[in-house]
């Protein structure tokens, strides 16, 4: 058994029936997750780290691909690099950033490489997010990297030694929170879910 088969399965020994109490403690997990930014000054054990990182990597992707690698940073003077521009200056609170890349595999999919390499890794970053929270660590998931300057972006790809066939999708940043914001609103379902077509409102059967 590989190492990784190995991870798989002690993560998974414990779930292989989803009882009622553990359903209810996923969609908890799923309302109680917001985005945090402000950080306590504890720091996060590597063990709830490897549990973070073991969520993400039991996410799916094209082909089985696993196309995304995280890189883990703990440095202080890393992480407030990480943190610039001014708006997202908060940054340098957390206690970890996890780096989510997505990596082109020419063995996977032909012709798509563009749009699965950036999209899979989304997902793992979802499953990272959740397993955080239900640790209960805060996060928040940072893109608008996109919009710093060619030079800012080169700049951290040298400092974490990214290879050129790997893209930043996220940062997603973690700490112990010092916040409790409230839910943000979310659209009725019936505006963005929809039965059989397009703009036919989505309503349960009856049974």
């Amino acid at each position: 058994m590989t190492k990784a088969e190995t991870d798989h399965s002690n993560l998974t020994a414990s779930t292989s029936s989803v009882l009622p109490e553990t359903v209810n403690d996923f969609f908890e997990v799923l309302k109680n997750r917001r985005s945090i930014r402000r950080y306590k000054s504890n720091d996060i054990p590597d063990s709830d780290l490897q549990k973070i990182l073991q969520a993400a990597q039991l996410a799916p992707s094209t082909n089985n691909s696993q196309s995304w690698r995280f890189i883990v940073v703990k440095d202080p003077q890393t992480i407030a690099l990480l943190g610039q521009p001014q708006q997202q200056r908060f940054i340098a609170n957390a206690k970890a950033i996890i780096v989510v890349l997505g990596v082109k595999q020419s063995s996977c999919c032909p012709g798509n490489l563009a749009r699965w390499h950036l999209q899979d890794p989304m997902i793992a970053a979802d499953h990272l997010v959740l397993a955080a929270t239900a640790l209960g660590y805060g996060t928040c998931w940072i893109a608008a990297y996109e919009s710093r300057s060619p030079d800012f972006i080169q700049q951290v790809k040298t400092k974490l030694k990214i290879p050129e066939n790997a893209d930043i999708i996220v940062f997603v940043a973690l700490g112990v929170p010092d916040e409790n914001p409230s839910a943000r609103p979310r659209k009725p379902l019936e505006e963005i879910a929809f039965d059989g077509k397009y703009g036919v409102p989505w309503k349960p059967h009856q049974t």
